[in-house]
C-alpha cells in the first residue's frame, strides 16, 4: 500500500510546508517567507529538513521507504533506534516490524544537515492500519547550528530531538547553521506552540564588533517574536561554553554576550536559561570548538529539560 500525499501529511511532524512534485514528496521546516529571508542573507542551511519526521502507528509487518536524496535517515520502532544509515537515492529501504498483530510506533527521521530530505515512496502492507502519533504538547525550537544538532553522529541525539521526545512534543526544530539574531527571518506561521525555545548568540559573538550591535539585533528579534506569539512561554538560552571562550573579541569577552542577551530577554519578561548550566566546561563533551558531541548533546538536553516549566 503506497501512502498518498494526504496520508503522508497526516503523519508528518516538524514541517511547516509539505508538497508533492513529479519526483515525490518534499518538506520544509520553514514558512516560504522565512526560507526566502534566509536565502536573501545567503544561508542555505534553512533548506535542510532538521526535525522533520514521519511519526505513526501501524500493524503492518514492514515499512518500505525510498528517498530522493543521498543522506542519513534514522528510524525508531516503539521509541528505540533500529536503523541509522546513509540511504542511497531511489533505493528502497525496508524496515521489518513485529508481526504480532499489534500496532507499533514508527518514526522515520529525515536528515538534519546540509540537504533537504524527501520521499519518492512510502509503503505499508496492503490493508495495514495507519494512525498518526498523538502528542501532549507543541514546541518550537529556534536557533543556530547547536539547535540543528550540528556534528552529532545521530540526528535524534540533538538536544531539540531529545527534549521533544521527553515531553512527547510535536515540535518544529528551526535550527539553522550559521544563523544569528535576525528579525527578518521571523514570520507568521500556522503552527501554534505551547512553548518556544530560542538559542542564538554563538555566531553573533563571532560576527558582531560591538555589544550594542548584538543588543540591537537581539532586541529587534525578540520583540518581533513576542508580537508573533503573544502570551506563549518563551525560554531564551544564552550561548553555552565553548573551547575558545577566553579568546578576546573587538568588544571584549565572549562572556559579555550572554549578559547582553539576558538583559534584553528579561526586559521583555522572557525566561532566561544560562547556557553554561547546560553543558560542562569539558572538552570531552565537544565535537569541535563550538558544537557538543553526542554525549554533550545528551547532557545539554538533560539539563535543559530540568529547567523547562510549562
Amino acid at each position: 500500500m503506497k501512502l498518498t500525499l494526504d496520508q503522508i501529511k497526516k503523519i508528518t511532524v516538524g514541517a511547516l510546508r509539505i508538497w508533492e512534485d513529479t519526483d515525490g514528496v518534499h518538506f520544509s521546516k520553514m514558512t516560504q517567507a522565512q526560507e526566502d529571508a534566509f536565502l536573501v542573507i545567503g544561508n542555505k542551511n534553512a533548506l535542510s529538513t532538521t526535525g522533520v519526521r514521519l511519526d505513526f502507528w501501524t500493524d503492518s509487518s514492514f515499512v518500505t521507504y525510498t528517498v530522493l536524496v543521498d543522506a542519513r535517515y534514522e528510524v525508531k520502532v516503539d521509541g528505540v533506534l533500529t536503523s541509522h544509515l546513509h540511504a542511497t537515492a531511489h533505493t528502497p529501504i525496508t524496515v521489518t516490524l513485529p508481526a504480532d498483530g499489534h500496532a507499533h510506533r514508527v518514526t522515520i527521521c529525515l536528515p538534519s544537515h546540509t540537504v533537504s530530505g524527501a520521499f519518492s515512496c512510502v509503503e505499508l502492507a496492503d490493508g495495514a492500519t495507519l494512525t498518526p502519533h498523538k502528542f501532549d504538547c507543541k514546541m518550537l525550537f529556534i536557533g543556530d547550528s547547536i539547535t540543528q544538532g550540528w556534528n552529532s553522529k545521530l540526528n535524534t541525539l540533538s538536544f531539540a530531538y531529545l527534549t521533544s521526545d521527553h515531553f512527547n512534543a510535536e515540535s518544529v526544530i528551526q535550527g539553522v547553521g550559521g544563523a544569528c539574531y535576525n528579525a527578518t527571518t521571523l514570520a507568521p506561521m500556522e503552527f501554534a506552540p505551547d512553548v518556544i525555545v530560542v538559542a542564538y548568540g554563538t555566531n553573533d559573538s563571532n560576527r558582531c564588533r560591538t555589544l550594542s550591535e548584538i543588543e540591537q539585533n537581539c532586541s529587534d528579534y525578540l520583540e518581533k517574536l513576542v508580537s508573533l506569539f503573544p502570551g506563549v512561554p518563551t525560554y531564551v538560552i544564552t550561548p553555552p561554553w565553548r573551547t575558545d571562550i577566553e579568546m578576546p573579541k573587538p568588544y571584549g569577552s565572549i562572556r559579555q554576550v550572554s549578559s547582553v542577551i539576558r538583559g534584553v530577554a528579561e526586559g521583555l519578561s522572557l525566561c532566561v536559561i544560562d547556557g553554561f548550566t547546560l553543558i560542562p566546561e569539558n572538552p570531552d563533551m565537544m565535537a569541535d570548538v563550538l558544537h557538543p558531541n553526542d554525549l554533550g548533546f545528551c547532557v545539554y538536553a538533560h539539563n535543559l529539560i530540568k529547567q523547562l516549566k510549562f
